[in-house]
């Protein structure tokens, strides 16, 4: 039976009631702004994390991501070490560690830079969902840049367009790990399984999980 969705968005909102329905511990986020150009969906299985809002607001910068992430609680390292192969200018790296250390994320003593704060990454599965109705090229497009991004990397499409996908492109999806969900009305099946990116920069990691705890914080607000 074919499977008709008028819209995408309505695609996007019936797979997020079906993922719902069958692993309601996993943190949901619709267009959710991790690369350039947002992702449909991005689910993360697990997010507790130690910061502040503001200082969830610092770390979901490239720059004061890379720099918090190589302090340490226990190692001190020098600022000239600190500010090594970030990617960035000396400028913009100095300007970076003034605001990590007035967020009271890292501290300066005798020349030396700590980690001012107890963080260890949870364990999550970060996974992300480009829903389309059927523009596989688009979809596949988008998927590909994703994995630089999640740890899964997905297409969803309606069920009857995803099994034909899957007949004719299963190869070249396998080959590049990417991932195809088929959505009805009441369930989504996962045709092919994506496969796990073992590249996913820890900084880009970080970025993701302050990201989704700040959006999640936001939507709280303004429900209340």
């Amino acid at each position: 039976m074919k499977e008709i969705f008028d819209y995408e968005e309505t695609l996007v909102n019936t797979f997020i009631d079906n993922f719902l329905m069958e692993k309601n511990d996993n943190i949901l986020i619709k267009e959710m702004p991790i690369r350039w150009g947002n992702i449909d969906v991005v689910s993360i299985t697990n997010n507790n994390l130690p910061f502040t809002k503001s200082q969830m607001e610092i770390l979901s910068k490239p720059t004061h991501a890379k720099l918090f992430l190589k302090t340490k609680n226990n190692r001190p390292i020098k600022k000239e070490n600190l500010i090594k192969n970030i990617g960035a200018s000396k400028a913009t790296c100095e300007s970076a560690v003034r605001d990590l250390i007035k967020n009271n994320l890292i501290i300066e003593y005798n020349d030396f830079y700590y980690r001012n704060i107890d963080f260890i990454f949870p364990k999550v599965i970060i996974s992300g969902y480009e829903a389309k109705l059927k523009d596989y090229k688009k979809a596949f497009y988008q998927s590909c840049l994703n994995k630089s991004y999640v740890d899964l990397s997905y297409m969803v499409f309606p069920i009857d367009i995803a099994q034909k996908i899957s007949e004719s492109k299963k190869e070249i999806l396998e080959e590049h790990g990417i991932g195809l969900i088929g959505t009805s009305r009441k369930k989504s099946i996962i045709l092919i399984r994506a496969k796990k990116q073992e590249e996913l920069k820890p900084y880009l990691r970080l970025i993701n999980l302050v990201q989704s705890q700040s959006i999640l914080q936001k939507l709280e607000e303004a429900s209340l």
